[in-house]
């Protein structure tokens, strides 16, 4: 594939969100109170912009993630990982963000 064609690709680590009653966002739990941590990239048609970590993007399956991470990735590598479609232009709260980032346990 020539340069022309490639595309900044970006990892990003995210855990699924919910809204609750109040119509803000909270992380998924499982029934043990704990959540897992998952990764997705750009891809060519991945509509919005990245702003920054506790923002908000959609799946592929249209399932709401709070973003944790993000790093550059290899245009080659970009196969490893599966597409998002969208960045929202909403975030999770600094108190929901910050348990996160503390449970995961990741260096910011």
């Amino acid at each position: 594939m020539s340069k022309k064609n490639q595309y900044e690709v970006q990892r990003f680590y995210g855990v699924p969100v919910e809204a609750d009653a109040n119509g803000t966002y909270q992380l998924k739990l499982d029934p043990r109170g704990e959540f897992k941590v998952h990764t997705w990239r750009t891809g060519k048609h991945t509509k919005g912009k990245f702003t920054g970590i506790g923002q908000l993007m959609l799946t592929e399956n249209n399932l709401p993630v709070v973003i944790l991470k993000a790093e550059p990735m290899a245009f080659k590598d970009r196969h490893t990982e599966t597409p998002l479609q969208r960045f929202l232009t909403v975030a999770v709260t600094p108190a929901v963000l910050a348990m996160a980032q503390h449970e995961w346990g990741e260096p910011q």
